[in-house]
């Protein structure tokens, strides 16, 4: 029985996705990233009290008409 043979041209879904971990990993490394212990650390107390979710969607909906962009800058 003859084996299947890899396609040059596309690449292996699973080397591709351990390359791009190793990559990703190899950064964070350099970068002196660490995993996240504490979730409260990455609370921030931005949100205006007085204005709803339904006011930002609105809001971003406006913008984004207005703009004719899908960004809410």
């Amino acid at each position: 029985m003859k084996m299947a043979q890899p396609n040059p041209i596309i690449r292996d879904d699973i080397s591709a996705s351990t390359a791009v971990r190793n990559e990703l990993e190899r950064l964070a490394a350099e970068q002196g990233v660490q995993p996240i212990t504490d979730f409260d650390s990455l609370r921030a107390d931005f949100w205006p009290e007085q204005e709803s979710v339904a006011d930002f969607v609105r809001i971003v909906r406006v913008r984004r008409r207005h703009s004719g962009r899908r960004s809410v800058e």
